[in-house]
């Protein structure tokens, strides 16, 4: 059996017991071959948008006897996703923007799954906001930690519902204090971090934009008193 961990282990666990889901953008197919191992469900499409990841996945499908139930398909986002074969969507390892993108693009698909398990790599506050502003609930987050780095993997589906929410979680999201995830103490402290810089050096720009700079300040000051609320003594 394939053995995977970390990040990819992570969405696996998120998405549940499925039918037939789809994993955009595949790579290495890893995460299809687990599924089927694991007994997760019966069939997998996975698609990916170069030929060169897809031969590498061709190989790691045929090397674990797979081939009849894993199908590979070329293309763009979940285009090559025929409309109802698929009852759930893995977006894993790409930019908040490209993800958001990709949902855009086939929206009706993403709205009949019954669930899309998503991990951006940066930028997720653009993917939390569209999916609020769409009528996406986001069902549950959760942060992983793999070879050094922190990873948000968001569960969500469609029921409707346009939301809005403040600025701070679409930054840091909701669920995860709501979840009281294990690892957000050192992700928020990570944040804040990143986020202090980017004030200082707006802060010491001769061309200070004062309302973007205002914006980042308070943004700043928000996940500075989420932490202190949450994890203060």
């Amino acid at each position: 059996m394939i053995n995977i961990t970390g990040r990819l282990l992570k969405i696996t666990s998120m998405l549940g017991k499925c039918t037939k889901p789809a994993d955009i953008g595949t790579d290495h197919a890893y995460i299809p071959i687990y599924l089927i191992q694991s007994g997760r469900c019966n069939s997998v499409v996975a698609t990916d948008i170069k030929e060169g990841p897809l031969l590498k996945a061709r190989k790691n499908i045929e090397k674990y006897q797979l081939s009849d139930r894993i199908e590979l398909r070329l293309g763009d986002g979940m285009k090559p996703i025929r409309d109802d074969e698929c009852d759930a969507f893995i977006i894993a390892g790409m930019g908040g923007v490209v993800i958001t993108e990709i949902l855009n693009a086939s929206i009706e698909k993403a709205k009949k799954a019954k669930a899309l398990i998503l991990q951006p790599a940066y930028y997720e506050e653009v993917l939390r906001e569209f999916l609020l502003q769409n009528g996406f609930c986001i069902e549950t987050e959760a942060l992983v930690r793999d070879e050094g780095r922190m990873y948000t993997i968001i569960r969500t589906y469609y029921d409707g519902a346009v939301r809005s929410d403040d600025v701070l979680y679409y930054h840091i999201g909701r669920a995860l204090f709501d979840n009281k995830d294990p690892l957000l103490n050192d992700f928020l402290q990570r944040r804040i971090g990143i986020q202090a810089k980017i004030v200082d050096g707006m802060g010491k720009s001769v061309k200070r934009d004062e309302q973007a700079y205002m914006k980042e300040y308070s943004l700043l000051i928000k996940m500075k008193k989420a932490y202190d609320d949450f994890f203060g003594t």
